[in-house]
């Protein structure tokens, strides 16, 4: 992806252009880490929080966002994140370093992540911290 698709990619994310199955892990990891270049991790939070539960309620998706996954994950590109490259190099190692949706596994178990707290509110692994 250029530079110009990933901001049209958040763009059309945030104004619920994209249908229900048009926005997809790698998208995900892309608007965390534009989110990221633009502020630090609470107001990319914020804005992650505020675009998924828009995005969702837009395609009457309710209990589709979740709290911990959404934490987890932006902690994780966070941790990769180096803003002295151009934003589509950077996107790019990240979604491939980042490519197994089932990662937080290993730090959760799926009684921990199915719980509603988890969906709720951020909660701390029980396998390994992060």
């Amino acid at each position: 992806m250029t530079d110009s698709e990933i901001l049209i990619l958040v763009d059309r994310l945030e104004r619920c252009l994209l249908a229900k199955n048009e926005f997809h892990h790698r998208d995900h990891l892309a608007v965390a880490v534009v989110y990221l270049y633009a502020g630090d991790f609470s107001s990319a939070l914020e804005r992650m929080r505020a675009s998924l539960t828009h995005f969702a309620a837009h395609h009457g998706l309710s209990g589709l966002y979740h709290e911990t996954l959404t934490c987890f994950w932006l902690q994780q590109v966070e941790k990769r994140l180096d803003r002295q490259l151009p934003l589509c190099e950077c996107t790019q190692r990240i979604q491939e370093s980042l490519a197994d949706k089932a990662l937080p596994l290993r730090f959760y178990s799926k009684d921990v992540l199915n719980s509603a707290e988890a969906r709720t509110q951020w909660i701390e692994p029980d396998l390994q911290p992060v």
